[in-house]
């Protein structure tokens, strides 16, 4: 059964609520992740008190869209979003009619502008091109995005549906 962006959305948000980079949430303090006591039931419900990391509210305005990004043999290119810092989305990318996944070259990762010639760089998935599904958070301000290199010898076309918080970047030629 194929996922949609509409069955993953409510995710994002979830994504998002957990906010900030792998360090800054390993050094949370555990009690974040303690299970509350149980409260009595009143009316057969038992109300818990929210929790931080359940729920965040996301800056900027929500969208989604569907882009079919065509990758021509022996072709390579970057399809980009713009994020903020904690902005999440969610994503399903498919490579269309491609013979064998191992013939598709994928780096989901993200980078900060340079400053003095310095940026940070973050490789979030380095995969072949079996469908892929997820959540992401952005870990600070940014370009975040797919690198796509087509080593098959037949052109293909990579569907990106992403829902969310961010602004679409041009695909560039490599």
């Amino acid at each position: 059964m194929k996922t949609t962006i509409s069955a993953l959305a409510g995710a994002c948000l979830l994504l998002a609520a957990c906010g900030g980079t792998a360090a800054e949430q390993q050094a949370a303090p555990a009690a974040a992740d303690a299970t509350p006591a149980v409260p009595e039931a009143v009316n057969g419900w038992r109300e818990y008190p929210l929790r931080d990391g359940v729920l965040a509210l996301q800056p900027g305005k929500w969208r989604t869209d569907v882009i079919d990004i065509p990758v021509a043999a022996g072709a390579d290119l970057e399809y980009k979003l713009t994020m903020k810092k904690g902005q999440g989305v969610v994503y399903n990318i498919t490579y269309g009619a491609l013979e064998h996944p191992g013939m598709m070259v994928v780096e989901f990762h993200g980078h900060t502008e340079k400053v003095d010639g310095v940026g940070d760089l973050m490789f979030y998935s380095k995969t072949g091109g079996a469908p892929e599904s997820g959540v992401f958070n952005a870990p600070w301000d940014g370009i975040h995005g797919w690198y796509l290199k087509n080593e098959s010898p037949a052109d293909v076309v990579v569907r990106l549906e992403v829902a969310g918080f961010y602004e679409l970047a041009s695909p560039k030629p490599q």
